[in-house]
This record gives structure tokens, C-alpha cells and sequence, in this order.
């Protein structure tokens, strides 16, 4: 069998995908019947590892417990421009993904110039509308005084960038980074920020967790480091033509093995001569070994006998989630046209942040948009109900601009954490759980082995959940 050094690993299979790396099939398949082994969840990280070990001769069967393919990868055919819910796009540093798109034989589309058309989104704070020039030194502005040109979304990624601690962002884990391990909060106060320059900057719209209390600073380094190797390799974005749906369904078709949907996972036994995984269903699934790539939001629903011990069980029960929804909207006229204003807005209200979409024929024309809320906004939004929110972004987005009044439409509102398959988007850390659990989360556990996004070390997004699964595969060859 071939195996990777730790080199190849990383720059071979990440750059070419790892079935090219680990070369032709070398087992053959059991007998119909038993698979070797069961993959839970059909997102991209496990629909990758179904295929590449599938590639390496193993009968691999996928259990989904949605009705589709593609986790937090999600678009909406039925709404103009296909709308993303999940996955938006990938840079030129995505070699995984770009590989992934090749195989597959999805077609891409350069994206990256369409998010940089048109004026950039402006700042409209407790119903006013405050423009670049105005908010240096509007009273409102409670940054310090080398920040006060920052805007609100600016300026946390701005201080991380600046003065990233990291040398090397991928040690982020490592526990030598034990001491740099504390909250966003206390990062930013020890730079001068006030709690108001705080709440403004990071809680309102947080990249990763509800407030800066509840986010490990290492966390948003890392990301820093990622985004600027991503921005190194080039400038371009890359998106599924038609919607990046499109690029897990296809490697689903790919696949041997038809994937099960509907199957909802409630008990794992892992027993030392294979494992049994029992669905809602009452359907038994039986196979030598089992990949886990479902959020730990999720897998906190299943029964693992025995069960998970010690730091690996704690970030079971307790690694965060995202709180991310999304209200897609479109316009009747360009009301921004009419008011002269720009089409996207960054706002403090119900509202939460209106991003255009640029995903039409012509690429300068908006196809809708996306109200998007975060942390505790999402949380109100949840607390609201659906028709609700709609009703209330609407009627917000119709206040602070009165030519739009009449010319909006909510189509339909989407939210993570209320999904009950994922509980949140992404994974994020708090202080602390790096040092205390990060190294063990990927751990296998018997014959349990894991992957997803949330065990990536060196990745974020799509790229990190093709980068577990490299990881997991490797794992199980190994045996």
C-alpha cells in the first residue's frame, strides 16, 4: 500500500488531490453486502473521504440524515442569481477544491470581481446614515484615535492583521500557544479598545461567535493567516456554475455506492469486531469501521456506546456553533440607483448587513439580497419565527432608504442554528478549548474516526473539510 510522507501529504495531496497522490487502486472490495466502511454525513468532507477511499478499493456506504447532499454547502435553485445559504466561494489557494471541481467536471465561475463591482456597503448606525467621510469624526465613533478611520467591520480583522501573533498561523493548535489562548475581549482592551469600540466592532456582526467574550483570539489569528496565504496565491474567487451545490452533487453521482438519505444517525456501537450504526428509521447498518463527519452539534444527538471519554467527549458536548441566518430578498428597481446610495448596507438594526448578489448574466447586475445576521442578532431572529424577520428586515431596509419603500420582496429566510442537523455553521473556539481539546477532537476513537471542517488544522471553509478528509483517509489506510 502507499503511503504519504508528511511532505506529500501536505503540499502533494493538497495541490492534486489525494487519490492522485496515493496513486492507483491497491485492495480489492469486500463482498456485496457489508461495507468496510460507513461514512455519516454527505457533506463535502464526507462525501471526499467516501471517494477517495473508494478509490483505494474499500466498499464505502454514506448515511445522510437530510433529504440532499452538500451539508453546509446549500443553494437555492428556485431563487434568482442561486442563492448561497452556505459555501460562497474559494480562492485561487483552494487546491483542494479546485481539484475537486476538475473531477467532478463542475464548471467554474471568476466571482471575486463581481463582489468588488459597484460602491462599497455603507454604515448606517441607529437609523442614520453615516458615510466614510462623516464617521472619522462623527460622536458616534468610539474607537480610538489611530482606529477612528476604521469602519465598524474593518476594524477587528484590521488589529489581527497588524499585530498577528503567529508566526506561523498553523500552530495555531499547538499547545506552546497555550498562553495566547484568551477571549477577543481581552485581546482588544489590552490595545486600548473601550467596551463600546468592542460591542461595535465585533459583537454587532461577529466573524466567529456571539460576542467577544465567548471567541479564542487564536481563532481569528489563524483565520488571518489562512486568508492572507489565500490572498498570496491570487486575487480571483471561484464559485459552482449554477450554484456550488452543483460540486457535491457531483461527487456524489461519483460514488459506488448510492448515498442513503434520510437517515438520520441516533446510536454508534463500537464493538472490537466492527461497529453498528442504528438510524431513526430502525434501519441497522453494519461495516468494520465508521467516519464521523457530522458536526459536533450534530453528533451531540447520537448515542455512542461506549461512550466518548475525557477532552474528546468535552468538545463533543461543548464546541460552539455559528449562529448565521440569512433573509434572501429581491427588488422590484434599483431603488440604490433612485436614493444614489450604495446597495449594500452594514447596519446595527434587525436588518443585520444587506450584501448585493452579482450572480446574473451580466455580472454587474444584482440578482438580489442577502440580509444576513450573526451572533445575537441571529439568535433574536431564531426567537422571532420566519415571517416575522422578513417582515421586520423590510420594513427596516424601507426606513433608513425611502426609495426602496414598496420595491422589496423576502422570498425566504434560512438558519443554521436552528437546522437540526448542523445547530450552528461553523465551529468556532472559546477561550481555553484550544489547550484543552483541539488536539483530540480528530482522535479515532475504536473504530470511530472522525473528519469535518471543525478537525481541519491548517484550512478553513470547504478547504478545510477536503483537508480532514485527506486526513481520515491516510488514518484508515493505515491500519
Amino acid at each position: 500500500m502507499t503511503r504519504l510522507s508528511r511532505r506529500e501529504f501536505a503540499i502533494g495531496a493538497g495541490a492534486v488531490g489525494l487519490a492522485s497522490a496515493l496513486g492507483p487502486t491497491v485492495r480489492a472490495a469486500t463482498p456485496a453486502g457489508k461495507p468496510d466502511v460507513i461514512v455519516l454525513g454527505a457533506g463535502i468532507s464526507g462525501l471526499e473521504t467516501a471517494w477517495q477511499l473508494e478509490q483505494q478499493g474499500l466498499r464505502v456506504q454514506v448515511l445522510e440524515g437530510r433529504r440532499r447532499v452538500g451539508g453546509r454547502v446549500h443553494t437555492w435553485y428556485d431563487l434568482p442569481g442561486y442563492p448561497e445559504m452556505g459555501f460562497n466561494s474559494m480562492g485561487d489557494g483552494y487546491g483542494r477544491g479546485l481539484d475537486l471541481a476538475r473531477r467532478t467536471k463542475v464548471p467554474l465561475l471568476e466571482v471575486g470581481s463581481r463582489f468588488r463591482q459597484g460602491k462599497p456597503q455603507e454604515l448606517y448606525l441607529d437609523g442614520q446614515r453615516i458615510t466614510r467621510e462623516q464617521w472619522r469624526t462623527h460622536p458616534l465613533n468610539p474607537f480610538p484615535e489611530a482606529q477612528r478611520a476604521s469602519m465598524p467591520w474593518e476594524l477587528v480583522p484590521m488589529v489581527v492583521a497588524r499585530a498577528n501573533r503567529l508566526a506561523d498561523y498553523t500552530t495555531w493548535q499547538d499547545p506552546a500557544n497555550r498562553a495566547l489562548d484568551i477571549s477577543v475581549n481581552q485581546y482588544l482592551v489590552e490595545r486600548g479598545f473601550s467596551q463600546d469600540a468592542i460591542r461595535l466592532a465585533n459583537d454587532v456582526s461577529p466573524g466567529y461567535g456571539i460576542n467577544s467574550q465567548d471567541l479564542s483570539t487564536l481563532m481569528l489569528e489563524f483565520t488571518d493567516g489562512f486568508v492572507k496565504q489565500q490572498m498570496a496565491a491570487g486575487p480571483k474567487s471561484w464559485a459552482a456554475q449554477g450554484g456550488n451545490q452543483k460540486l457535491p452533487e457531483a461527487l456524489a453521482a461519483m460514488l459506488k455506492s448510492e448515498v442513503l438519505l434520510g437517515k438520520e444517525v441516533v446510536a454508534v456501537d463500537n464493538r472490537a469486531d466492527g461497529v453498528e450504526v442504528r438510524c431513526a428509521d430502525g434501519s441497522v447498518h453494519r461495516a468494520a469501521h465508521v467516519v464521523c463527519s457530522l458536526p459536533f452539534s450534530a453528533l451531540r444527538n447520537v448515542r455512542i456506546t461506549p461512550a466518548l471519554t475525557g477532552a474528546q467527549a468535552r468538545a463533543v458536548a461543548t464546541l460552539p456553533y455559528q449562529p448565521l441566518s440569512m433573509v434572501f430578498l429581491t427588488a422590484s428597481k434599483p431603488f440604490w440607483d433612485a436614493d444614489g446610495n450604495a446597495p449594500g448596507m452594514w447596519t446595527n438594526g434587525i436588518a443585520g448587513t444587506l450584501l448585493p448578489q452579482r450572480f446574473g448574466q451580466d455580472p454587474a447586475e444584482i440578482t438580489g439580497f442577502v440580509a444576513q445576521a450573526r451572533g445575537q442578532l441571529a439568535l433574536n431572529w431564531d426567537r422571532l419565527g420566519h415571517a416575522e424577520v422578513m417582515r421586520r428586515v423590510v420594513a427596516e431596509i424601507e426606513a433608513l432608504r425611502p426609495a426602496a419603500k414598496g420595491k422589496l420582496r423576502a422570498h425566504r429566510l434560512h438558519s443554521w442554528s436552528a437546522e437540526y442537523f448542523n445547530g450552528g455553521d461553523w465551529a468556532y473556539f472559546a477561550p481555553g478549548q484550544l489547550t484543552d481539546f483541539a488536539a483530540v477532537m480528530g482522535a479515532p476513537a475504536g473504530r470511530i474516526h472522525f473528519c469535518g471542517e471543525h478537525t481541519a488544522r491548517g484550512s478553513r471553509g470547504f478547504e478545510g473539510a477536503l483537508e480532514s478528509a485527506e486526513r481520515v483517509v491516510t488514518e484508515i489506510l493505515s491500519l
